[in-house]
């Protein structure tokens, strides 16, 4: 990032500061690989009889046993573990910033989550809710393959409601249908995050899994790459701001592709973030164009979207919220929104926030823009 212009933003799109002396400049890298080296020793065991006796020549005569075959040792594989191993949001929900959610069905139930009734959706798993109810303020469906034989199963999707405003003209390809709850009607965005048949009893799933995103599964069924080196990721998306805590952020237009029409409606609703280091990938965000918080105990955290009073489609931090643009860096411009506001809803694979093991720090800028372009200068000035 030593040639990225570096600007500021604040966690989870909080108010940004308006001095950069306490932001930290440094942009070690913060990762180390480890090698695991296994030695596998054969033991090979020889037994000698003798058997002493005289033939008709009375010469003696000595039998060796055979040696024994040496064990085929197959080195201990490292330990395995289901990905994501751990997911957490960074706004909004069900306890302090950022909480964490469970990825076991175990851990669900212990978290107050309960399964439903609704049949086990191959694509996606076994259907989960909050308290067991559809809700406006816990719009969220967590998914996990069975459990089988007392082992818990994991998680496997995410299934986010959007009660209100959304992107009509992505209905059937990245919305569903019109569904109703006792808070009014809604349409849903789904994410996958395992490939396989995720209601297989016989064959459940097994940790070592390869990290997969697919959005909107059984309709787009779009795979996201997950790696920021991914050719796919370079030629079909649009390269965003690096957003302290966040990473890389990528767009696609369903119309223009890496060429954004800057139309609110044409946004992919599901928006993957990239480690600055590595290139890994550190989480996604459900975007939806107008404001979906509400003001629960005085910090905006009364549902699951990010506790902020949203991102707005001025480019301006004068107005007191941040510009959704801050994300896209220069020569961004939208249109198009219901009210004026965007909203984000972000879950995270990694512990990405400070003190988190793994920080991501945009090379220590609040914003990084690869194109020069200084967010927190322009968007500072007067409309």
């Amino acid at each position: 990032l030593d040639k990225r212009n570096k600007q500021t933003m604040s966690n989870s799109y909080g108010t940004i500061p308006a001095s950069l002396s306490s932001v930290g400049a440094s942009g070690e890298e913060r990762k180390s690989s480890k090698n695991a080296i296994f030695v596998a020793l054969g033991v090979t065991v020889v037994g000698l009889f003798v058997f002493l006796g005289k033939n008709e020549s009375s010469e003696d005569t000595v039998t060796h046993a055979p040696t024994a075959p040496v064990a085929d040792v197959v080195p201990e594989a490292p330990d395995e573990k289901h990905w994501p191993a751990m997911l957490q949001k960074i706004g909004g929900g069900v306890a302090d910033f950022p909480s964490l959610f469970p990825t076991t069905t175990a851990e669900a139930s212990d978290k107050g989550w309960m399964k439903t009734s609704e049949t086990c959706n191959p694509l996606l798993g076994e259907a989960w809710l909050l308290g067991g109810e559809l809700a406006i303020n816990s719009p969220a469906t967590m998914y996990f393959t069975p459990q089988v034989g007392g082992v818990s199963g994991v998680v496997s999707g995410i299934e986010v409601d959007y009660y209100g405003s959304m992107q009509e003209n992505l209905i059937g390809t990245y919305f569903s249908e019109e569904k109703t709850s006792s808070d009014g009607t809604y349409h849903s965005l789904a994410v996958a995050l395992r490939s396989d048949d995720l209601c297989d009893t016989a064959n459940p799933a097994t940790p070592g899994n390869a990290e997969h995103i697919a959005i909107s599964p059984g309709m787009a069924n779009q795979i996201v790459p997950t790696h920021q080196d991914s050719p796919k990721l370079q030629t079909d998306y649009k390269e965003g701001a690096c957003l302290m805590t966040m990473g890389y952020h990528w767009f696609q237009d369903v119309v223009g592709g890496t060429e954004l029409t800057y139309e609110a409606d044409n946004l992919v609703p599901v928006v993957p973030m990239y480690d600055s280091v590595d290139g890994t990938l550190n989480g996604i965000f459900f975007l939806a164009t107008n404001a979906k918080q509400t003001i629960g105990s005085g910090e905006y955290d009364g549902n699951f979207w990010d506790r902020s009073p949203g991102l707005s489609q001025a480019n301006t931090f004068l107005d007191g919220t941040n510009p959704f643009c801050a994300n896209l860096c220069g020569g961004c411009q939208f249109t198009g929104t219901e009210d004026g506001m965007f909203t984000t809803m972000h879950w995270m694979f990694k512990n990405t926030q400070q003190g988190g093991s793994d920080v991501e720090k945009c090379g220590g800028a609040y914003i990084a823009c690869g194109d020069g372009f200084s967010a927190m200068t322009e968007y500072r000035k007067p409309l």
